[in-house]
């Protein structure tokens, strides 16, 4: 019965067949085709490394940014809940004119149907 291999065992078979690979040919070069192999390998690292370098740049500022815009989101917020409080209070004082002024209403109308009534007796 032939064992069936899952993903992992294949990919690791395959990286190590590429190894196998790389060493014969890395052994077959010559001293000066080395050092210039490592180096190309070194400025291609180098180039991956200023790319990361450039991206946690961008990163950084993009983060600042962010901080910025959640400090103004919340000036707004504080700028819109004093808005909200003026407006409650206006409301309210409206509110109490308005009862001031019905009571008015109200004692009139009971003072004028008192001398109604006395000027009818």
């Amino acid at each position: 019965m032939v064992k069936q291999r899952n993903k992992s065992q294949l990919k690791t078979q395959e990286i190590s067949t590429e190894d196998d690979i790389n060493k014969m040919q890395l052994s077959k070069l010559t001293e000066l085709e080395f050092r210039a192999m490592i180096l190309m390998k070194l400025n291609s690292m180098c180039k991956g490394i200023n790319t990361i370098s450039k991206d946690l740049e961008t990163l950084k500022i993009n983060q600042l940014e962010m901080k910025n815009h959640q400090e103004e989101m919340k000036n707004d917020i504080a700028e819109i809940k004093d808005t909200l409080e003026g407006l409650n209070s206006r409301v309210e004082e409206a509110e109490d004119r308005i009862s001031e002024l019905e009571d008015r209403v109200e004692k009139k109308s009971s003072i004028q149907k008192t001398k109604g009534k006395k000027k009818n007796n």
